[in-house]
C-alpha cells in the first residue's frame, strides 16, 4: 500500500489497544466504506476471527484460509469423481435393460425445473405440429415419421439429449437404448377441437417420469379440419387439401427450452439446410459490420457499454425487482384454485399478420418492439378478465407480468448442442383507466420494457437460479420461484418462428403452436410465436382465472385492433 514504516507501526499500536469488539465492528464499517483506517489484509484477518470465532492470537492470515478453501473445494470434487467411479449403475425394471454408462450434467435451469415443479404445475413444455395433405396424397404415419426422425435428429450429436433421461443421481443425464416406439404412439385422430384441448391438457398436466424417458409423442391423422388444430383449414380445402397430420409434443422442461425445441422442429423439415444457411449468414453480416468499425471505437464502445450495462443496470435491475417483490400484489390470488382439483383452459388464435403488426407498432412509438404490442394486448385482456371476475372488489390499476428472454437471441447455432439458456424480468404493466389510452398503455409499456433490456436482469436471474439449483435444498426453489415472480399475474414468452412454410417429408406444415408450462403461483401463460407471416398465441391459464380461454385470446385480438384503430386516427 506504500505506507511508511513509522505511520503502519503507530497504525498497529492504535489497532492493538481497541478491544476485540471495537476491532471488529470498525473492520466491518470499512468493509462498507464507511472508514479508510484499516489496510484490506488487516479487514480479511479480523473478519476471518470474527466468522471462524477465533481470538487475535488464534488469527489465520488471509492467503492460508484461501488455501484452506480452495484446497477444500478441490477435495470435495475428487471425492465426488471418486464415488461416482465406484458407483455401480442401478437395475431398476423402469430403466431400459441396456443402459450405457454415459452421463451428462443437467443445464442449471433444468435443474431448476426439476426442483421447482409442484403436484399441479408441472414443469412440461406442450405443443402441437399441423401438417395438411393434398387429395392423393399418403399422410405421414408413424413408420414415416420414425424414419424422419431417426435420420434428421439422432444423427446429429447436438440432438443427443433426447435418448437420454434424468439419472437416479439428479443432475446428470444418462444415455438409453430405447426404441422409437418406446416414446411414440398412434392413437385415434381428435374427433373435435374440444378433445384436442383436453389431450393437450393433459400432456400439460400429467407427470413424466424423468427417470424413464423426458419426452412424448402422439401422431394422428384424420380429415382436415375435424381436430380445430389448422385455424385456415377452409383456406386449405379450397386448395384441394383434404386430410390433416397432428403431431402432439411434450417434454420435461430439464430437457431443452422453447427455442431448442424450435430448433429440432427444423432440423426435421425439408428446408433444414437452408435455414442454417441463413443464420451463418446473418453471424456473417454482423460480425462484418462490427469489424468496419475502427478497433479503438469498438474498445471505448465494450468498455463504456460493459460499464453501463453490468455495472449500473445490475443496481437498476436489482432495485426494480427489491420494490416490486414488496409493493406488488396479484389481484388474482382469491381465485386461483389449490392443489390437484384445479383445473386447466387452453387456445389457441391468430392475432394478425407480421407486416401489419410490425406497421402498427413503429407508427406508435419510435424504437417500439412487436414484443411491446403483445405485453400491451396481454395486459388488456387481463384487465377485462379481472372486471368480469372481480366485480365489486378493490380497484387495481396496474399488474406485474413475467418476460421471459432467450440469452442468445432466440437462435440455436448450427452444431450447438439443445439446452436451457433462459432468463427472465418482472415488468409492471398499467391498467387502462391508469394509462387513459390504449395507445398511451402502449408506449408506457415499450418505455418500461427498453428500460430492462439496458439491464442484465435476464443474466441475473440466470445465475441466481444456477446457483439456487446447485447449491440449495429443492424447497427453496420453490419458495423462491414464488417469491422472484413479484406476484405476477402471467407470464409471456416470444419464440421466434418461420418465415415461410417449411415441409416435413414433403408434405407443408400449416400450424406450429406451443403452451407454457405454468409457474407455481402464476395463473396464466402466453406463448406468442410467427409461423409463415402470421403471428400465433396461444394461452394455458388456471381455469378458476381465466374460465375461457377462447374469449381471453379474443380480448387480445380486439386490443390490436383498437391500437390500430386509434394509430391510424392519430396519425
Amino acid at each position: 500500500l506504500g505506507l511508511k514504516e513509522e505511520y503502519a507501526q503507530r497504525k498497529i499500536s492504535t489497532h492493538l489497544n481497541m478491544s476485540y469488539t471495537d476491532r471488529i465492528k470498525e473492520s466491518n464499517l470499512c468493509w462498507l466504506g464507511l472508514t479508510e483506517d484499516y489496510a484490506f489484509s488487516d479487514r480479511i484477518g479480523l473478519l476471518t476471527m470474527n466468522w471462524l470465532g477465533l481470538k487475535e492470537e488464534y488469527a489465520i492470515s488471509t492467503p492460508l484460509v484461501l488455501g484452506f478453501i480452495l484446497a477444500a473445494l478441490i477435495l470435495r470434487h475428487a471425492t465426488s469423481l471418486y464415488q461416482w467411479s465406484l458407483k455401480k449403475p442401478e437395475s431398476s425394471p423402469q430403466r431400459a435393460q441396456h443402459t450405457k454408462v454415459l452421463r451428462k450434467q443437467m443445464t442449471p435451469i433444468g435443474k431448476f425445473a426439476l426442483a421447482s415443479q409442484t403436484e399441479n404445475r408441472q414443469s412440461i413444455i406442450t405443443f402441437f405440429i399441423a401438417l395438411s395433405n393434398k387429395i392423393g396424397h399418403q399422410p405421414m404415419g408413424i413408420t414415416d415419421f420414425e424414419r424422419l426422425w431417426e435420420s434428421r435428429i439422432m444423427s446429429e450429436k447436438r440432438h443427443e439429449r433426447f435418448d437420454c433421461c434424468v439419472s437416479s443421481a439428479d443432475g446428470y443425464f444418462e444415455k438409453l437404448d430405447k426404441l422409437f416406439h418406446d416414446y411414440a404412439s398412434e392413437p385415434t385422430h381428435p374427433d373435435d377441437i374440444q378433445e384436442t384441448k383436453e389431450r393437450i391438457i393433459d400432456f400439460l398436466t400429467r407427470p413424466i417420469d424423468v427417470h424413464d424417458k423426458l419426452w412424448q409423442v402422439e401422431l394422428s391423422n384424420g380429415a382436415l379440419g375435424t381436430s380445430g388444430a389448422i385455424l385456415h383449414s377452409n383456406e386449405l380445402k379450397a386448395k384441394g387439401h383434404n386430410t390433416e397430420t397432428l403431431a402432439l409434443f411434450r417434454n420435461h422442461h430439464c430437457l431443452c427450452d422453447g427455442v431448442s425445441l424450435s430448433a429440432a422442429v427444423a432440423d426435421l423439415s425439408n428446408e433444414s439446410e437452408e435455414l442454417r444457411d441463413k443464420i451463418l449468414y446473418n453471424i456473417e453480416t454482423h460480425k462484418q459490420r462490427i469489424l468496419r468499425t475502427s478497433f479503438i471505437r469498438r474498445a471505448l464502445s465494450f468498455i463504456v457499454g460493459s460499464l453501463t450495462y453490468y455495472v449500473f443496470g445490475s443496481i437498476v435491475a436489482l432495485t426494480l425487482q427489491a420494490w416490486n417483490m414488496i409493493v406488488s400484489s396479484n389481484p388474482f390470488e382469491e381465485f386461483m384454485k389449490r392443489g390437484p382439483c384445479a383445473e386447466r383452459s387452453v387456445s389457441w388464435k391468430y392475432l394478425a399478420s407480421v407486416e401489419d403488426a410490425k406497421r402498427v407498432t413503429k407508427s406508435i412509438k419510435k424504437g417500439a418492439k412487436l414484443n411491446d404490442l403483445f405485453v400491451a394486448c396481454l395486459t388488456s385482456a387481463i384487465e377485462r378478465q379481472y372486471e368480469c371476475l372481480g366485480r365489486n372488489k378493490r380497484s387495481t390499476t396496474s399488474v406485474n407480468l413475467i418476460v421471459t428472454t432467450h440469452l442468445r437471441g432466440g437462435i440455436i447455432l448450427p452444431g450447438e448442442s439443445i439446452g436451457n439458456k433462459i432468463g427472465a424480468f418482472a415488468v409492471t404493466t398499467p391498467f387502462k383507466t391508469k394509462a387513459g389510452s390504449s395507445i398511451k398503455r402502449l408506449r408506457t409499456i415499450s418505455k418500461a420494457l427498453q428500460l430492462m433490456k439496458r439491464t442484465p436482469a435476464p443474466q441475473i436471474s440466470y445465475l441466481i437460479t444456477s446457483f439456487i439449483s446447485n447449491y440449495l435444498p429443492k424447497r427453496v426453489a420453490q419458495y423462491a420461484l414464488v417469491k422472484a415472480n413479484c406476484h405476477s399475474v402471467a407470464t409471456i414468452s416470444n419464440v421466434h418462428g418461420f418465415p415461410e412454410t417449411i415441409h416435413w417429408a414433403g408434405n407443408p406444415v400449416e400450424m406450429i403452436c406451443a403452451f407454457l408450462p405454468l409457474p407455481t403461483g402464476i395463473p396464466i401463460g402466453i406463448v406468442v410465436t410467427s409461423y409463415n407471416g402470421r403471428i400465433i398465441m396461444s394461452v394455458d391459464a388456471d381455469a378458476s382465472v381465466v374460465p375461457d380461454a377462447d374469449e381471453f385470446l379474443q380480448w387480445m385480438v380486439d386490443e390490436y385492433e383498437t391500437i390500430k384503430s386509434e394509430a391510424e386516427t392519430s396519425q
